[in-house]
């Protein structure tokens, strides 16, 4: 398996997957959060809030639509479907290029290998000024590393039960700034 995702212009990025000898790419536009929405997206099926996830990424006029299905703690289901017209998503007109399973860890590895990279090569406030509308996604991020690093999520209450206060809900600074500095220390 290989994802390789990089901003290539102001407001649009490239986009690719090889997955059981198909390869797809991708060209989503700034309308949607692309990034953003699949790091979050997993971090949701991580943390078992959801166990199926979409995120629609926008390529003006055509959309891109990803479903994961976790579909036991190893397990990921993608399917990738192509619309001509963003507007068609909910309507069942999509042709679907791409439905497979792959281990969830792996994927996991693999988008967080390429938001590493995206870090390096454009920092986090380069990130915005030529992503446009949508901020890096930190905080996923972070999550996601973490996870890769301790086998969980840990930096963030991530428990079905509402916390019962706003410091319930605070994560450790230096923990993700550890997190970070890994990165440039590698």
């Amino acid at each position: 398996m290989k994802f390789n995702y990089y901003l290539k212009g102001y407001g649009w990025a490239q986009a690719f997957i090889e997955i059981d000898s198909k390869k797809l790419e991708f060209t989503p536009s700034y309308l949607s959060d692309a990034f953003g929405d699949l790091l979050r997206s997993l971090v949701s099926l991580l943390i078992h809030e959801e166990e199926v996830a979409t995120v629609v990424w926008d390529e003006e006029p055509s959309g891109v639509e990803w479903t994961f299905v976790r579909k036991n703690s190893d397990e990921l289901s993608i399917k990738i479907t192509l619309y001509e017209e963003t507007y068609e998503i909910n309507k069942q007109k999509g042709k679907v290029v791409l439905h497979t399973d792959c281990l969830f860890i792996e994927f996991i590895k693999e988008v967080v290998r390429e938001a590493d990279q995206l870090l390096i090569s454009n920092g986090i406030l380069g990130y915005r000024n030529i992503w446009d509308l949508h901020e890096f996604p930190i905080s996923s991020y972070l999550q996601l590393k973490d996870f890769l690093k301790n086998d969980m999520i840990t930096i963030e209450n991530s428990s079905n039960s509402r916390p019962a206060s706003y410091k319930e809900e605070r994560s450790n600074f230096k923990q993700e700034l550890h997190l970070l500095h890994s990165l440039v220390r590698g």
